[in-house]
């Protein structure tokens, strides 16, 4: 009798064999993140329950309701930019799915959070890569500041709020803050791990060194060094830090310029991880055309106006420091 498997040809079974691998370190990378993310969440649900509960979050929110009123974002809206702010974007939409928003409001808050958040860590990697931490704080902060103002006069304010934890009527118990909560983490959960699956199936087949690769070209139409492109196409698929690590290599490496370097520390500080964070605020009822190529779009801009900007500030001279 005919073993079944001789009859499989080799390519075949090293495709399957890559495939399977592949998605394994993708599932468990999206159950890691998925492990940090509801470390994150359950505190921060509670926090801000405790905060309904006692009044605080009313208090807060009527005091900071003039400038989110700028925005056209209700005053609890704060609450989400200093959490993302200070901590990562998971904390930021622990607070996001807590507070009355419908999904312009979250849409408007997601690409101010996508743009200024984790800044403490994020800003002290793109120092390392070569640009002053009192310039990227101060662009991104002002560049997010920027898009919420732009932003909140284009995406319609309209529709019904996304009720998540019960907020819709401010009155959710702790079971339905829980249950919204649950049914959040989950959806973002699949999300992650199917991007994860998806990030190292491309990886191992070689499709994402393609992709960047071919990112390269409209890098270098921004104005960015034939050097730094790629790091930068990197960075907008897969996240800052991938990109500013890839930026401090290279910059050791052959000592790329600081003019050079801060062209791609500004674009990736308004557009990275352009796919897995945007989906993550999406599953939460951000519209994502308006996250994805709305924040592009803005981005580039933002880079065009930015740079010659900061460079009559700042006059750099030779090359980065590692």
């Amino acid at each position: 009798m005919i073993n079944s498997q001789s009859q499989i040809p080799g390519p075949a079974l090293k495709f399957g064999e890559r495939l399977r691998k592949s998605l394994q370190r993708g599932l468990l990378s999206g159950l890691q993140t998925s492990w940090i993310l509801i470390k994150v969440m359950i505190p921060t649900m509670v926090a801000v329950h405790l905060m309904k509960l006692t009044g605080l979050l009313d208090l807060f929110a009527a005091w900071t309701a003039p400038l989110m009123g700028l925005f056209r974002l209700p005053g609890e809206a704060s609450l989400v930019l200093i959490t993302g702010g200070l901590v990562n974007i998971y904390a930021a939409i622990a607070v996001a799915v807590n507070i009355p928003l419908n999904p312009g409001g979250m849409t408007i808050l997601a690409i101010m959070v996508l743009i200024a958040h984790n800044l403490i860590v994020e800003t002290a990697v793109q120092k390392k890569a070569g640009t002053p931490v009192f310039i990227m704080l101060t662009a991104r902060i002002s560049g997010a500041v920027l898009a919420g103002l732009v932003f909140s006069r284009i995406v319609s304010g309209d529709g019904n709020r996304v009720v998540h934890a019960g907020q819709l009527s401010g009155n959710g118990g702790w079971k339905e803050v829980l249950a919204g909560n649950v049914i959040s983490f989950v959806k973002i959960a699949v999300i992650i791990a199917g991007l994860m699956i998806l990030v190292e199936s491309l990886r191992e087949f070689g499709i994402m060194d393609r992709i960047t690769v071919a990112l390269e070209l409209p890098m270098k139409a921004l104005g960015m060094d034939r050097r730094t492109s790629f790091v930068a196409a990197v960075g907008l698929l897969l996240g800052l830090a991938y990109g500013a690590g890839l930026i401090i290599e290279e910059a050791d490496r052959s000592g790329i310029g600081k003019r050079e370097v801060l062209a791609t520390n500004l674009f990736l500080g308004t557009n990275h991880a352009l796919v897995e964070d945007s989906l993550i605020f999406a599953a939460v009822g951000a519209h994502l055309g308006w996250i994805v190529l709305g924040r592009l779009a803005f981005g580039v801009i933002f880079l065009k106006l930015a740079t010659p900007l900061v460079l009559y500030f700042w006059k750099p001279s030779g090359k980065t420091c590692v």
